[in-house]
């Protein structure tokens, strides 16, 4: 389809708008090309729209504050948060609309169906309590660093129309004897007087395993209290803990969290999704985001978002004097295997080694990838080249 990059531009604005009307048009579109054989252009519009029916399960709810929260006095912006006695520092940092100016997370179907499930457990107390049952309260978050748990908590939260109380490390751990106990204990006390998510981020600092030789006394205080403040906590409110360190956990705390669940890396369709939501407003063609998605294979979206925000500086820089938005796959190329040359982490993964050695390989790594089926004209687009080249490319042998 010509000039599709434009009309995917134009059905991702639209699909953010949330206008029904304008989806029910784009999923009008895909099934017209599913018809007219242009599986690509189809399977891209597939999934923007599966990317924003995730969203929308995650969006915030327009009921009343909810009581999923527990009982108690409601959060607002004259609320002052606790503090250390000793440093006058804050325990806590207030989010009062944590759905505000955050992106939704992006997260495959099973994910997204766990989460969901929360959420309706946690918006349908009533019923619920009707059958003498209540909902799981705690929710331990743990995986790799940049897979989403942060953002994830908060669309929780705003999913339960719900502020968040985040608790500070830098507050809460003092180097004076039985203080930090104390700030958790105090932190739990303010989260329990009031509605709100109570957030624990990097929570392998406080919960860690209470035989660690390296750890000295003062951590089984910590420990301890913290273990007769969750379950204290338990019939009060909502609970996350988010940690890229799960066995550093020590096993009592682990057992108090009635829903643990772990990240996962993104699929490389979620990885498609995020270059696509992260490249706004470029525009970009379908080889371009598969090979981006590509060479994206085990990042995770906090590593994608940083590629793609050097890509978008570097084609700044480069039409700074022009009023251009449509990015080829080549200068993608280019600008990924300059940015790799800055980041070793990139540069050590087989993919981005191919990429960085030379025309000829890298167009052989492709043409040869299984998983994903590269032709010969897109590969000769990326760089440029006749299919013809390109064809004598992947017959050639190459020296190492």
């Amino acid at each position: 389809m010509e000039h599709f990059s434009v009309v995917q531009s134009i059905c991702r604005l639209g699909l953010a708008s949330g206008d029904p009307a304008l989806r029910k048009q784009i999923e009008r579109l895909k099934g017209r090309l599913e018809k007219g054989g242009d599986a690509d252009a189809a399977g891209t519009l597939s999934r923007l729209l599966s990317s924003d029916e995730r969203s929308t399960k995650l969006a915030p709810s327009r009921i009343e504050l909810s009581r999923a929260g527990g009982g108690g006095e409601r959060l607002t912006a004259t609320t002052l948060p606790p503090f250390d006695k000793e440093s006058s520092a804050p325990l806590a940092e207030i989010i009062l609309a944590p759905g505000e100016n955050r992106p939704s997370p992006v997260h495959n179907p099973e994910l997204a169906a766990a989460i969901a499930y929360l959420l309706d457990e946690w918006l349908h107390l009533d019923e619920l309590s009707r059958m003498g049952v209540a909902p799981s309260r705690s929710l331990l978050l743990f995986g790799l660093p940049g897979t989403g748990k942060t953002l994830t908590a908060y669309a929780i939260a705003a999913g339960l129309n719900l502020p968040v109380d985040v608790a500070r490390l830098d507050g809460l751990m003092s180097s004076f004897l039985g203080t930090t106990a104390r700030n958790i204990g105090a932190l739990f006390d303010f989260a329990n007087r009031y509605r709100c998510v109570l957030l624990l981020d990097e929570f392998d600092a406080v919960a860690k395993l209470r035989d660690d030789p390296q750890e000295v006394g003062e951590i089984k205080r910590v420990v301890n209290t913290l273990l007769q403040s969750l379950d204290q906590r338990a019939s009060r409110g909502i609970t996350i803990a988010i940690t890229n360190h799960p066995a550093l956990l020590d096993p009592a705390i682990w057992r108090r969290f009635e829903v643990k669940i772990e990240m996962p890396l993104p699929t490389p369709d979620e990885r498609g999704i995020l270059i696509s939501n992260f490249l706004t407003p470029l525009q970009v063609d379908d080889t371009a985001l598969q090979v981006f998605a590509w060479l994206a294979e085990g990042a995770t979206g906090a590593e994608i978002e940083g590629m793609v925000h050097a890509v978008k500086r570097r084609f700044v820089l480069a039409h700074r004097s022009l009023k251009a938005d449509a990015l080829s796959a080549q200068e993608l190329v280019d600008s990924l295997r300059a940015y790799a040359l800055t980041s070793a982490s990139l540069a050590a993964r087989p993919r981005f080694e191919a990429l960085q050695q030379g025309e000829k390989r890298f167009a052989k790594a492709l043409l040869s990838e299984e998983s994903q089926r590269f032709t010969q004209s897109a590969v000769a687009a990326i760089f440029g080249k006749d299919q013809a080249t390109i064809s004598r490319w992947g017959k050639e042998e190459l020296t190492a």
